[in-house]
């Protein structure tokens, strides 16, 4: 019985993930004989979704009552995908040490790793090319999404870990594997029923006084967790106490994340043992991991389909006397390229997702939110506005450039109520300057070296699924190296 299930649901997972060009709905969600009931990780009521500017503040703001982690935690299965974690906690101490980490030294640590992660990328985007399919016309042929995600994991890796830890074999396997299973879980917890779901697998190697409880499904998929497990057990040991011995060059180890962690947490009696510290950084690695790469995937699309933009950010790149961090950053056509992209691609069309954990009303007396239900925006409408973006349907990067000075009027990383990618208010994004300079370096290497396009321009290149929308997994890009 146990090996047909396992079987089903792999079979299940499998074709789920291997992304078919359809639009899933909710119907094809299993149904139990036995309760009677579809399986959904997430409230089946409809969003309250609010368009309010003072109302986007307001629920932006109001953590103590309405909670992003709950309502992630209904979406990712968060209880199961990450040891520990506690859904409904409104300690404000996670958020502020994550701000502080990621937000003011991460961000003021990046230009001093610049020159190291420039040369990861160089490194991995050859190693990626020697993989590919060789064609006629002299042009490679790669998988787009595993291309993305590869880069993309080896230099968020690099800023979290070093240079040495992110490219360990079996490290470097575990940060790429642990958002796959954190998508599968996400996958699974839609598909199947929740008497397979919610009843418990034992994991032995977690102690009897202090067991927790992961799914039978999650435990099939992830391999009781395997990649997790390996990803908190080095954390822990290089923030706790194996971090005098940490073997990495100093001139890269103390930029990192994992460095700078612990030594933030001190300030807080609420930060009470370095495997809490892992649990979280954690957390922050698959928040960091699993959409820039995605947003990367259609931003290549996007230039696959545009020759013309392709020569103006080659130019914009060829004009730079020196292509250093901060230069980067500031490229307006480059910013606006990706922007325009991502506000016509959102990966989820809902935005700023939270759960009120009690019954809670609108400070205007409307809309009223009981506990339990999920309150939101509509990042499609509010990206779609026309007021804000005037020929909302149209791809144009130059609505955020000044016609007259060339120079950006709005970019990429900016937090608004019209462009909700990051969140808003105290609890937007803090790793967006991270996961801006991680987008732009890979399009820029692309762009400087490769002309590129679809390797079939017809083939479906994207799917959704209730309010997400993905890139289709076996999406091929020609590279072609450039002359002269």
């Amino acid at each position: 019985m146990i090996r047909q299930t396992s079987s089903a649901i792999a079979t299940i997972i499998r074709d789920f993930v291997s992304i078919y060009p359809v639009s899933l709905n909710l119907n094809l969600t299993i149904y139990t004989q036995k309760s009677g009931k579809f399986y959904k990780p997430w409230p089946v009521s409809t969003p309250i979704v609010i368009s309010d500017a003072a109302q986007i503040s307001e629920l932006s703001n109001s953590s103590h009552v309405l909670s992003q982690r709950a309502a992630y935690n209904d979406i990712f299965g968060l209880k199961t995908t990450l040891n520990n974690y506690k859904a409904d906690e409104t300690a404000t101490a996670r958020s502020r040490l994550s701000g502080r980490l990621i937000y003011v030294n991460g961000v003021k640590n990046l230009p001093k790793l610049y020159p190291f992660l420039s040369q990861r990328l160089d490194y991995e985007l050859k190693k990626e090319m020697r993989l590919g399919r060789h064609k006629q016309d002299g042009s490679i042929s790669l998988p787009l999404a595993p291309l993305m995600r590869n880069l993309t994991t080896s230099l968020m890796a690099f800023i979290f870990l070093g240079g040495n830890l992110s490219t360990d074999p079996i490290m470097a396997n575990a940060l790429l594997q642990y958002p796959k299973d954190m998508m599968k879980s996400f996958a699974a917890f839609q598909f199947t029923p929740s008497i397979l779901s919610r009843y418990v697998f034992d994991l032995h190697f977690f102690q009897r006084s202090n067991l927790t409880l992961p799914s039978f499904v999650h435990a099939i998929l992830t391999k009781r967790g395997r990649a997790m497990h390996i990803l908190v057990n080095k954390l822990t040991e290089i923030m706790g106490p194996g971090r005098d011995t940490w073997d990495e060059p100093e001139a890269t180890k103390k930029l990192t994340l994992a460095w700078n962690m612990p030594e933030l947490a001190t300030e807080n009696k609420y930060w009470t043992d370095a495997s809490l510290l892992a649990q979280s950084l954690l957390g922050m690695w698959f928040a960091a991991i699993h959409q820039p790469w995605m947003n990367l995937d259609f931003v290549l699309q996007e230039l696959c389909l545009s020759e013309a933009w392709q020569h103006k950010l080659l130019g914009e790149l060829k004009g730079c006397e020196k292509l250093d961090y901060h230069t980067l950053q500031q490229l307006p056509c480059l910013d606006g390229f990706i922007k325009e992209t991502v506000r016509l691609n959102p990966l989820d069309t809902m935005a700023i997702r939270r759960k009120a954990l009690q019954d809670y009303t609108f400070s205007g007396g409307s809309p009223h939110v009981p506990a339990g239900r999920i309150v939101c925006v509509s990042s499609y409408n509010l990206m779609h506005d026309a007021v804000h973006y005037p020929c909302p349907d149209e791809f144009e990067p130059f609505r955020f450039i000044n016609k007259e000075t060339g120079a950006s009027t709005s970019r990429f990383t900016d937090v608004h109520e019209n462009f909700p990618i990051w969140g808003y208010g105290s609890l937007a994004c803090p790793g967006r300057i991270q996961a801006s300079i991680v987008m732009k370096m890979v399009v820029a290497a692309i762009v400087a070296k490769y002309e590129i396009r679809l390797e079939d321009e017809g083939a479906k290149r994207m799917w959704s699924w209730e309010s997400f929308r993905m890139p289709y997994e076996g999406t091929r890009i020609l590279l072609r190296e450039r002359k002269g």
